[in-house]
């Protein structure tokens, strides 16, 4: 059962698309010598603007989460599919991600140095933070077979994080249009 909602959960979350500034980067979940280990794309969208005391502010917006390789081919593919025109994509310096067509983008190489990764992809490195420290903790660990559904579970949630009260009804609707 919690497959099947899982899978509506993505599946409604697929109808969405990301805009303006887009962060993207990829992680890797579970551990190579058991075999269990995945990689996957994130993009976050980063919304920044200035209040009316004139400082800049910044929040997290959308999500998008994909189980799939860094390679050229899917790294395009996931981001043609979660994207709208006239959008900027800023990513660190991982060859894959470099040369992303149809585009606007930006990159830096950070090598690992905090603050420039503070700095330069600040919510999706939060955001794989987050749900490497849930998959751990709250499912102590998730088989790669279904590390995707998982992955959509969290990301459902997190995209209607403001409307904690309405998830349950949402969620609802979600399984009954799938």
């Amino acid at each position: 059962m919690k497959k099947i909602l899982r899978s509506c959960l993505q599946r409604r979350d697929e109808l969405y698309k990301l805009k303006e500034l887009i962060e993207l980067d990829g992680a890797v979940f579970g551990k190579r010598h058991t075999g269990n280990q995945s990689t996957v794309l994130v993009a976050i969208e980063a919304k920044n603007w200035v209040d009316e005391r004139g400082r800049a502010k910044s929040k997290a917006g959308f999500v998008k989460v994909s189980v799939s390789a860094e390679q050229k081919e899917k790294v395009q593919s996931f981001v043609d599919r979660n994207r709208t025109l006239g959008s900027m994509v800023n990513t660190d310096g991982e060859k894959a991600i470099l040369d992303i067509k149809n585009v606007d983008h930006d990159y830096q190489v950070v090598s690992g140095d905090k603050t420039i990764i503070d700095c330069w992809l600040p919510w999706v490195h939060k955001f794989i933070s987050n749900v490497k420290s849930w998959v751990l903790g709250t499912h102590h660990g998730v088989s790669s077979k279904y590390l995707g559904l998982y992955l959509a579970e969290y990301a459902y949630r997190f995209n209607r994080r403001h409307a904690p009260d309405t998830l349950f009804h949402r969620a609802l609707v979600a399984c009954t249009l799938s």
